[in-house]
């Protein structure tokens, strides 16, 4: 007899898995391991899910920060004609 899973199912007796379980244990639903992405349209999907836009991209932090030294530069500059 093969090893069942074991894990708690979510029904409402929370009776054990009864699906066959892998090397480590557990059947996929209740513990198989992710290889992640293999194809280049589902990295490229993994890559744009992690990708920052909006107020903390790198190209709004670099234009806030090159904001910042103008605006300090001309309020030197100001500063030096009272």
């Amino acid at each position: 007899m093969s090893q069942e899973c074991g894990a708690k199912t979510r029904s409402n007796n929370c009776d054990p898995c009864k699906r066959v379980a892998m090397a480590n244990g557990r059947c996929h639903f209740h513990g198989g391991k992710s290889t992640g992405a293999k194809t280049a349209k589902g990295k490229l999907k993994q890559k744009m899910a992690s990708w920052r836009h909006g107020l903390y991209s790198k190209e709004a932090v670099e234009g806030n920060r090159i904001f910042r030294e103008m605006l300090k530069e001309h309020k030197n500059a100001l500063a030096s004609f009272r």
